[in-house]
């Protein structure tokens, strides 16, 4: 038996064209005059694929993101919002934004009066430590209770950026350092979600994340652009970038059939399709999952529109599903590749891996050999030790 659930969305979907973010081009041009950027591999699961009836299984590997020590997605996020930011403070037009501009002096003692603060599971944190380095910032980090202390000390690494475990749940931790960055006349909050009056700075970080379609649609041909979207959702961020980048990328024909994947015990979207009120819906309490950068309870308020216009359905996984999936890619049968894929950058595989035996679930997906499916890895062993224990 696989501990897993998928309904199909309750909601009307969106079938006429999308528009287009003018900042998804100027996250784009950025990324191309930034020297040490690199599109990551998308690897194709050949074996797997065949085993398992299906026609193309094709994962973006985001654990291989800019520098060996991020080995996480959240990094094309922060670091072009927090380049904008930047930006404007020097009067910047953002249309025409490059990485040496903000490396001029004058910019450079701009930047160095500005100080970032967030609150993260430790992705997003440990991106905003690293571009905070890289553009001559600083940043403060704020992580909710349970947090582990090597997760804490991989942000730390970066600029000796300011690292605290609170004792407090993730939405509350977000709070938080949004009452410091307002109680500091230099601070900005540089938060992966939205809410009532905070929108722009979340907006610029989802045109980050759009670098990964833009990578994806440059390699692949048009015939093998995917039938099927699978996305991990914490807030929404990710999925709803992902999505507006793709959708008003590709003619309405091509687009895929999205799935949005999240933890069974804090699963906020999945909570909101099943309350089918068009509202977003807060997961209560402080819940518990190994896939710790999807502990998230409330859906972005820039996120939740977009997901709940796109996505055909919303699925579920237990921790079990999420380890047997982090298993068998790293080891995998036949030639496929070894991919390295921590406890939340797994959810969409590990979905996949269990709904593929689940005949219902093929079927409600419409899984054939003639799927050509897409994943992202949105993580590697960002937790080394902990990645070691789950896999042996």
């Amino acid at each position: 038996m696989t501990n897993i659930q998928l309904i199909k969305s309750p909601f009307s979907l969106l079938d006429k064209e999308f528009p287009n973010d003018p900042l998804i081009n100027i996250a784009t041009n950025f990324y191309q005059s930034v020297p040490f950027y690199r599109p990551t591999p998308l690897v194709e699961l050949k074996h797997f694929a065949h085993k398992n009836n299906l026609g193309k299984v094709y994962i973006k590997d985001e654990a291989q993101r800019f520098d060996s020590r991020l080995k996480a997605f959240k990094a094309t996020g922060g670091f072009f919002a927090m380049a904008c930011c930047i930006a404007k403070r020097a009067g910047l037009p953002l249309n025409k934004l490059t990485y040496q501009q903000l490396q001029s002096p004058t910019v450079k003692n701009i930047a160095n009066t500005l100080t970032f603060y967030t609150a993260t599971d430790g992705n997003h944190g440990r991106g905003i430590a690293w571009a905070a380095a890289k553009l001559g910032t600083h940043s403060v980090i704020k992580m909710p209770a349970g947090s582990t202390k090597l997760r804490a000390k991989h942000i730390a690494q970066f600029n000796n950026s300011q690292v605290e475990i609170t004792d407090k749940n993730y939405d509350d931790t977000v709070q938080y350092a949004n009452k410091l960055a307002q109680n500091d006349p230099h601070g900005i909050l540089i938060q992966d979600m939205a809410w009532q009056d905070y929108t722009e700075i979340p907006q610029e970080i989802s045109a980050g994340y759009s670098i990964i379609v833009t990578e994806i649609l440059d390699q692949l041909t048009k015939n093998n652009y995917p039938t099927h979207l699978f996305l991990q959702a914490g807030v929404g961020q990710l999925s709803s970038g992902i999505i507006n980048a793709l959708f008003s990328s590709l003619p309405i024909n091509y687009r895929p059939t999205v799935i949005i994947v999240e933890p069974s015990t804090v699963a906020c979207y999945f909570l909101s399709a099943q309350k089918a009120d068009g509202k977003a819906h807060t997961v209560s309490g402080s819940p518990k999952t190994i896939m710790a950068g999807l502990n998230c309870q409330t859906p972005s308020s820039i996120s939740f529109p977009i997901i709940k216009e796109t996505a055909s359905f919303y699925g579920t996984l237990t921790d079990d599903v999420a380890i047997a999936g982090m298993r068998t890619l790293a080891y995998p049968d036949g030639s496929d590749p070894v991919i390295v894929s921590g406890e939340s950058g797994v959810a969409s595989f590990a979905f996949l891996n269990a709904a593929v035996h689940n005949l219902k679930y093929r079927q409600l997906l419409n899984l054939d050999s003639s799927s050509r499916i897409l994943i992202i890895n949105t993580e590697g062993d960002t937790d080394e030790h902990d990645y070691q224990e789950i896999i042996k």
